[in-house]
This record gives C-alpha cells, sequence and structure tokens, in this order.
C-alpha cells in the first residue's frame, strides 16, 4: 500500500485556487488513492483562507471524508520541542508547520508542501509527485 501523505495548506490552496494546476491533480490523485490524511490544524487554515461562508462550506464537504488523524498530547508537546530548537537556531516557524511535522514523524507520513520553513525539519519526508 502507498504511504499516506499529509497535504499542507500550502497546496491545498493551489488545488482550490487553480483547479487546472499540478497540485490540484496531484492531490486530486492521491485522494482517488486514499492516501490524504488530515489534521485539525491544516483544515482550520484552509477553511479560514475564504472570505465567504459558502466557499469555506463548500470547501469542507470536500475535506470531511479524508482520513483524519487526531493531534494528541504527545504531539503538541514534540512541536513545541521542535520550536524551541529551530528557534534557538534562528528559525521561528509557525505553529501549524510544527505540528504538521511532529504528525508527519508519529505517524511515519509524507508531507506534500512547497513550503520552505519545512527545509528546517531534519528526517521530515516529503511527498514528491512524479513527472507527468
Amino acid at each position: 500500500m502507498a504511504e499516506p501523505v499529509l497535504v499542507d495548506t500550502c497546496i491545498w490552496a493551489r488545488v482550490f485556487a487553480k483547479p487546472g494546476s499540478n497540485e490540484h491533480r496531484t492531490v486530486e490523485q492521491l485522494i482517488e488513492q486514499e492516501r490524504v490524511v488530515m489534521i485539525g490544524p491544516v483544515l482550520t487554515e484552509v477553511l479560514y483562507g475564504f472570505r465567504r461562508q459558502e466557499q469555506a462550506d463548500w470547501v469542507a464537504s470536500r475535506l470531511k471524508n479524508l482520513a483524519w488523524i487526531e493531534v494528541e498530547w504527545e504531539d503538541w508537546r514534540e512541536a513545541a520541542s521542535l520550536g524551541r530548537r529551530l528557534a534557538a537556531a534562528g528559525h521561528r516557524l509557525p505553529q501549524t508547520d510544527l505540528v504538521i511535522a511532529a504528525v508527519a514523524e508519529r505517524h511515519g507520513l509524507l508531507v506534500y508542501t512547497v513550503d520552505p520553513d519545512f527545509d528546517h525539519f531534519e528526517g521530515l519526508r516529503r511527498f514528491s509527485r512524479s513527472p507527468s
């Protein structure tokens, strides 16, 4: 079975803003393969990005049936630890990025992102789509 993929907010933004994009096609394929997983912090960021409630409701209905992973106490604690280590090295990252990295590590997930902040996480496994 193919590995599950935690899709970052920056990719979801491209999926919904540009229906013809490579990211849209890739995420649709991952959804068809039942490989996409969602966590609460990403869902919140995605839905927060829409100005109108109707848009957010439509997107929520599309995301509702994805595999769901609860962010647990250990994940929040690991996210804080990652944040402190990175801040000490001069890199202050958003809380959601820290949580994504912690959850991905605990569950052995690939992360689909183009956000350069994720370059700071040693050992984070990134999803890379195959060339079409």
